[in-house]
């Protein structure tokens, strides 16, 4: 079972949850730990709004994966 609903940013084509990107648009988090830790889970950044968001969020954005 996942907590992540259908058609929510993880499934999103401008979502981008890699770890080094996360840490590329957010200077100064690797400072604090690491886009790989847990506390992270799978959340990214939208390249839409370019900003953090869960991956359980959702918006009228959203867009299929190819």
């Amino acid at each position: 079972m996942s907590s992540v609903r259908a058609h929510s940013c993880v499934d999103c084509r401008h979502f981008n949850g890699r770890p080094l990107d996360v840490e590329q648009a957010l200077p100064g988090l690797s400072s604090l730990s690491s886009a790989y830790a847990a506390v992270r889970s799978g959340d990214g950044i939208c390249a839409v709004h370019d900003r953090y968001v869960a991956a359980s969020s959702v918006c009228a954005g959203y867009t299929n994966l190819p």
